[in-house]
């Protein structure tokens, strides 16, 4: 099940850019807040200085990629339909 999120990115040399991205739950390694001065881009842009900011790192076929993504980790964990997280 593909689910979507707006991503925060930023080219080399470029603004900061809004996007809809739409991500498998099971590509999900890690959810963690994110920091940075993209997200302060991104609230030039119009998202609220209020919104929470996630860092997702994805498995794609052998390779990984973070990603930062509009919401909370709590929020993004809420919308992927994780339902618990488990411990080792």
């Amino acid at each position: 099940m593909l689910v979507k999120l707006v991503e925060v990115f930023k080219e080399p040399g470029e603004r900061c850019h809004l996007d809809e991205i739409f991500v498998a739950k099971e590509s999900v390694t890690s959810i963690r807040s994110a920091r940075g001065t993209i997200i302060n881009e991104a609230i030039a842009l119009g998202i609220s200085e209020h919104a929470g900011f996630s860092s997702l790192t994805l498995n794609e076929g052998g390779t990984s990629r973070t990603i930062t993504v509009v919401g909370s980790p709590a929020e993004i964990k809420s919308k992927l339909g994780i339902k618990t997280i488990l411990k080792g």
